[in-house]
This record gives C-alpha cells, sequence and structure tokens, in this order.
C-alpha cells in the first residue's frame, strides 16, 4: 500500500485509485495520520487533528462503496478545515484562545456539502487570529511554518495559513480557507500550491465565523486547480460544469486559450514587487500569447494602491461589529497586530462605513468598463516571496494586488509559475468577473495541463 500511496499523492490519482478498488479509505487516511503525526509538530498546521473520528469515517466510506455507494470524487477522500469553519461537537476557535471553549452545535452548511460528498474531515488548521491578516502569523496560538524552508521559518501566508501549509507540505491533499483580502491567494503563492477563491455568496457561509460579511468568500488548497475541482464541485451545483476527476487534454487546454482575452496591468504597477517575481508574471503572460490568447495592457481607473482604504474601511468596520468589544477589552489577549485595527474599526463612523461601501458600487462599475474587454485579469499574487517570520510588518499587510478581486466582487485563483532565486514559489493571480468560477477554473487547468510548475514540491518533512 505504502509504495501505491506515494505514486498516487494528489487528491484525483487518490480518488481514481479509490474508485479503481486500489486502495482503500483506510489507507489513505491511516496514511496521512502518520505524515502529520511525523511532520506537524514541526510544522504546526493542525490545531486539531480528528484521529478515531476519521478513521471510523474512512471505515464506513469503504463499507458503503463495497456496498455499491458511490457518493462522488470526494468518496473516502480526507480534507482540512480552516478553524472557523464550524464542525457540530468540535472547538471553533477562530485563531483566539478567547474561543478555546466554543463548542459547535452543528456543521457549517459546507461541512454538510462536504461530508454529502463522501469527504473526510480530518482535522482543523491554524489561521491568523479574526482572519485579519495576510502574513498568516499568530503570537497567541503558533504560526504555521513555510514548508519550503527547513531552517528559516518563513510566513506561510495567511489568513489560511495552516490550510495551505498542510496541503503543501503533504500533510493532506485538499483544504478549506476563507478569503477576505487575499486569505487564500496569498498563502497559496507563499506555499507553492494552488488557491482557489470562490465569488462571494457561491457557497453558504453559515456557520463559518465572518470577518467581512461584504467581503468573505470560501476558498480551496491544493496542488492543482484540477484537484481543487473536486471540492469547488462538491459546494457548488454549478451547470457550467460536470462533476469529473478526469484530466484535461493537451488539445482542450490549447483550443480554450487560444483566443483568451487577458488584461496585465501597466509595468509602472510593477514598483516595488520583487524583480523575480516580476520576470515570472511576464514569463507566464509570453506563455499565454504563445498558445494563443491576446494580451491587453488595462488603462485602469485609479490606481491599484486606491482601492486600499476602501476594502479597509469596509473589513475593519465589520470585523469591529464581531470582536470589536473584545478588542477594546485590553484584558482579552489579542495579538498585537489584530488589537488596533479593530479598535480603529469601532471608532469609524457609520457615514465612513456607508461612503465605503459607496465607493466600492462605483469602482466596482468603473472597473466593469475596463474589464469588459477582458476574460481574465492576470497580476502577481505577491509583492514577494515568502520573508522570514521576523522580518514581518503586521501593519503593512501584503494583500496589494490580492484584495482588488474583493472589492471588485470577482473570483479569483493564486496558480505557482516556479521559484525565486532563493527556491522560494512565486505565485500569478488570475481573476474573473463575479460568476464565472466554472470559466476560471477551466482555464487555470488549461494553463496547468500545458505547464509543469504545480508539480513542483518542497522536500519533505516526514
Amino acid at each position: 500500500m505504502k509504495k501505491a500511496f506515494s505514486n498516487l499523492d494528489d487528491a484525483i490519482a487518490l480518488s481514481n485509485g479509490l474508485q479503481q478498488g486500489a486502495f482503500s479509505s483506510v489507507d489513505i487516511v491511516t496514511a496521512y495520520l502518520d505524515r502529520i503525526r511525523t511532520a506537524d509538530a514541526w510544522l504546526h498546521c493542525f490545531v486539531e487533528v480528528y484521529e478515531s473520528e476519521a478513521l471510523e469515517a474512512a471505515k464506513a466510506s469503504d463499507q458503503m462503496r463495497k456496498a455499491g455507494y458511490y457518493l462522488g470524487p470526494l468518496h473516502g477522500m480526507p480534507i482540512a478545515v480552516k478553524d472557523l469553519v464550524d464542525i457540530a461537537g468540535k472547538v471553533t476557535t477562530i485563531g483566539s484562545p478567547l474561543f478555546a471553549n466554543n463548542i459547535a452545535k452543528s456543521d457549517a452548511y459546507l461541512i454538510e456539502r462536504l461530508k454529502a460528498a463522501g469527504a473526510i474531515i480530518i482535522g482543523k488548521t491554524h489561521m491568523v487570529q479574526f482572519a485579519l491578516g495576510g502574513w498568516g502569523t499568530n503570537e497567541h496560538m503558533g504560526t504555521p511554518r513555510n514548508p519550503w524552508d527547513h531552517q528559516v521559518h518563513r510566513v506561510p501566508g495567511g489568513s489560511s495559513s495552516g490550510s495551505a501549509a498542510a496541503v503543501a507540505g503533504g500533510l493532506v491533499p485538499l483544504s478549506i480557507g476563507t478569503d477576505t483580502g487575499g486569505s487564500v491567494r496569498l498563502p497559496a503563492a507563499y506555499c507553492g500550491i494552488t488557491g482557489f477563491k470562490f465569488t462571494v455568496g457561491l457557497v453558504n457561509t453559515q456557520g463559518v465565523a465572518p470577518l467581512s460579511k461584504t467581503l468573505d468568500s470560501i476558498g480551496v488548497f491544493a496542488k492543482s486547480m484540477a484537484e481543487a475541482a473536486l471540492v469547488y464541485d462538491a459546494l457548488v451545483e454549478d451547470p457550467h460544469r460536470a462533476m469529473s476527476a478526469s484530466a484535461m487534454s493537451a488539445a482542450s487546454a490549447r483550443k480554450l486559450l487560444q483566443g483568451l482575452r487577458i488584461g496585465r496591468i501597466a509595468h509602472n504597477e510593477l514598483h516595488g514587487v520583487q524583480a523575480d517575481i516580476v520576470k515570472a508574471y511576464e514569463a507566464c503572460l509570453a506563455f499565454f500569447q504563445t498558445v494563443g490568447a491576446h494580451i491587453t495592457t488595462l488603462e485602469l481607473p485609479c490606481s491599484i494602491a486606491d482601492l486600499a482604504p476602501v476594502a479597509i474601511n469596509i473589513m475593519v468596520t465589520e470585523g469591529a461589529a464581531s470582536y470589536g468589544a473584545l478588542a477594546n477589552d485590553l484584558t482579552k489577549p489579542m495579538d498585537s497586530g489584530i488589537r488596533p485595527r479593530l479598535q480603529a474599526g469601532t471608532k469609524l463612523l457609520a457615514t465612513d462605513y456607508i461612503a465605503a461601501l459607496d465607493n466600492q458600487a462605483q469602482l466596482k462599475k468603473q472597473f466593469a468598463k475596463a474589464l469588459e474587454q477582458v476574460d481574465i485579469f492576470a497580476t502577481p499574487t505577491g509583492l514577494t516571496t515568502a520573508v522570514p517570520l521576523t522580518e514581518v510588518d503586521p501593519f503593512a499587510p501584503p494583500v496589494h494586488f490580492t484584495r482588488i478581486l474583493n472589492v471588485l466582487d470577482m473570483c479569483g485563483v493564486s496558480v505557482p509559475v516556479g521559484l525565486d532565486a532563493q527556491h522560494l514559489p512565486i505565485g500569478i493571480q488570475l481573476g474573473a468577473a463575479g460568476g464565472r468560477d466554472a470559466f476560471l477554473i477551466e482555464v487555470a487547468i488549461a494553463l496547468q495541463t500545458l505547464t509543469q510548475f504545480h508539480l513542483i514540491s518542497p522536500k519533505p518533512h516526514f
């Protein structure tokens, strides 16, 4: 079994292997639990691992399959979940010791969907406190390590830090995150995996602790977009997609990308971006051109930096509605980079909040005109690759490019496109209009069908 498993270390191969009877769900879950026991003391991805429950669920999954019942591509597959998603009878900490006894009474909607699709919840993953941060740090509950550096503690990206690091580190094939300003796409870029952000409202967020009701969306991590799409298909009833664990052919990928209209940002918007990232961005766009895509430099209605105040005011005001009272109580433990921002949110006037929402509405209209000439909006994902934990400035979150898609209510994905000079992964962000999630998924799958950057992994820790 171990030899077969080592050759099938991706979600699609595992799904097909289960269906073909090459191994059982118990085999898969046992193997991942072994990896977690070996590596997570160092990587620090998991808040809690549901070992006995996962094994029992795996046994039940195998018995159901033997009886002739098949729930879909996720049947018998382990998946990890960010620790702001409720699972009945389990603690939801939201990344804070203040919620150490916050036991959920029922499953979140997305957990119900995953279970109905046969997925096995293997555990809850670490996150930034209250999901308010892009670096992935957590002073009170610990910051997961980026699996790409075995010596220096580098950030994994946030706020869905543990979910991304667990997939990149080989501790689980799939994981769930959330994204308010880049919390799925940034960790994906820093950890060298694929991170897909759904359009806001596409998946019901009942049972998911909020940061910003306006900007919050569900996301998924996997090594590739094709694997992440298995989770999308389980969570979304999308008539534009057929649930499948089969691969896209190279011919189909080329056909899909030929004539694709891609909008790039102007060169002046790349000032301050790490040189290796700029090089990878330009190379990715050049590759798209070689397969027949059309690249257009967009004339945006404002600079990317101009979107920041709108995103910040909406996020901290709505975040303060949930956590502001805790932030103002100085007896309550809270991370040094989190408390001041939530406190600022409690001081904003209702007129400031309404103005921010009005500005968002205007920006969506203005950018819609600029983006109507393209199918895909492409930017770098981050300004840099993963930095050492000691170099983090909590008041300068790395969300410059990612929060664009949240403000404009677009869907988005970060895909790996190579390594920098320090052998750290680089991500490129692809965005599409809200509601075009299925189309964006196909574009990302096509890109990865014709390239191999998503196959590059860090040296394992197990």
